[in-house]
């Protein structure tokens, strides 16, 4: 990366971090065009160079490992204690299949959903025979009929303006008494609850109930990788061993919901 190349990430990522300017962006209703211009995920080519973790946006050092086999172990374990052999399983965010992969030959019928076409072929690679559909979740036509939706660290890529819309996506694909999972880094500051970066958004787990207790009994809503609760911001979160970034994977929060009637 040369120096110029440097220079502009660096005041672009000033800018989409400014509060001030986020609010404008809002407020003049032009959150989602930035979205889709600035998101570095809609143009992520998987490698086949890269471990199917790596190709998921998360690094292979141990500490990450640690996080991420506990999400693996949450899911399985929710999947199995509300699934039944033949339902329908809809993976919102799919990415490579890292997560979609775990469900391979148990017996149900599996969907999977991302906005990043790459990722569906990547993924396709190692579960040939799901359903694959590509683009946005609110965009698609699928049939109301899903047993378990999970979406795990993809909820960053939901722009404000969409986030209610989303769980109501979610809420009609469901079938009666079906069960939502999200997995979704929360806020850790109060700056991120003013959502200060509009391309990778950490809500906070109260913000999120609100818009989840109209459609959805709460099951389970903790920090997921040690079960605190948490209201607005976590005034704790686990440091980043990267000193360019205080984003880890650590700082996830976790949502077990069912469907009201």
């Amino acid at each position: 990366m040369n120096y110029l190349t440097r220079i502009k990430n660096k005041l672009t990522t000033s800018i989409l971090n400014n509060f001030l300017f986020n609010f404008i962006i809002r407020s003049i209703g032009l959150e989602e065009k930035v979205f889709h211009r600035m998101n570095p995920y809609l143009s992520f080519i998987p490698s086949s160079e890269r471990t199917t973790q790596e190709n998921a946006g998360y690094s292979d050092r141990p500490e990450i490992n640690e996080v991420i086999d506990k999400s693996k172990n949450d899911l399985m374990d929710s999947i199995a204690s509300h699934c039944q052999k033949n339902d329908r399983i809809l993976d919102v965010g799919c990415g490579p299949g890292m997560y979609l992969s775990l469900l391979k030959d148990k017996g149900y019928e599996l969907t999977a959903i991302d906005i990043n076409s790459a990722m569906i072929e990547a993924s396709k690679k190692l579960i040939p025979y799901a359903n694959y559909r590509t683009g946005d979740l609110l965009d698609l036509e699928l049939k109301n009929n899903f047993n378990f939706i999970y979406c795990i660290g993809m909820l960053v890529y939901i722009p404000k303006n969409k986030i209610h819309r989303f769980i109501e996506k979610i809420y009609y694909l469901l079938a009666p008494n079906g069960i939502l999972y999200l997995n979704y880094p929360h806020a850790i500051s109060r700056l991120d609850t003013l959502y200060n970066d509009l391309t990778y958004i950490r809500y906070s787990p109260q913000f999120i109930e609100r818009i989840i207790e109209p459609y959805f009994k709460i099951l389970k809503h903790e920090q997921a990788f040690d079960g605190r609760n948490i209201s607005s911001y976590d005034k704790k979160p686990y440091k980043s061993l990267n000193e360019n970034t205080d984003r880890t994977y650590k700082n996830s929060y976790l949502l077990i919901a069912q469907k009201k009637s």
